[in-house]
């Protein structure tokens, strides 16, 4: 498997998040140098690992959308748009949709547009569901 170098997409916060949830404590560390990704199950390693390798064996079954992914959850959940009757959240800086807020908010912070980072956290304050 090659591992390709990617750019660096989990935040020190996000990271600290991650490690407040966790019951057990992480023991399979990522090899990739600079990632720092830690996971509690070696499956979880495995699926992270596919993603610097460009792997992407979990394919939509939906006629026509053809979107592969590194894990089968994030396969599943992604099928599930598919048929979903939740709103679109659109982002105020480039209308790009997105149909989880959360989603909607990591866009806004990387893409550095403080109105939508606002509304995508009000929305998430007043209990809008994030699809899932």
């Amino acid at each position: 498997m090659q591992l390709v170098e990617r750019r660096e997409v989990t935040t020190v916060a996000t990271q600290a998040a991650s490690n407040r949830r966790r019951i057990a404590p992480a023991r399979f560390q990522c090899p990739v140098a600079g990632c720092n990704a830690t996971f509690t199950r070696r499956f979880n390693l495995r699926g992270h690992l596919r993603s610097h390798a460009e792997q992407r064996p979990y394919v939509c079954t939906w006629a026509g959308c053809g979107k592969s992914f590194a894990r089968a959850h994030d396969c599943k959940r992604h099928e599930t748009l598919h048929c979903s009757k939740a709103p679109f959240l659109v982002c105020d800086g480039c209308s790009k949709p997105f149909s989880r807020s959360d989603s909607l908010r990591r866009h806004c912070e990387m893409t550095r547009s403080s109105v939508a980072v606002h509304i995508a956290e009000t929305m998430i304050s007043q209990g809008v569901p994030k699809v899932e």
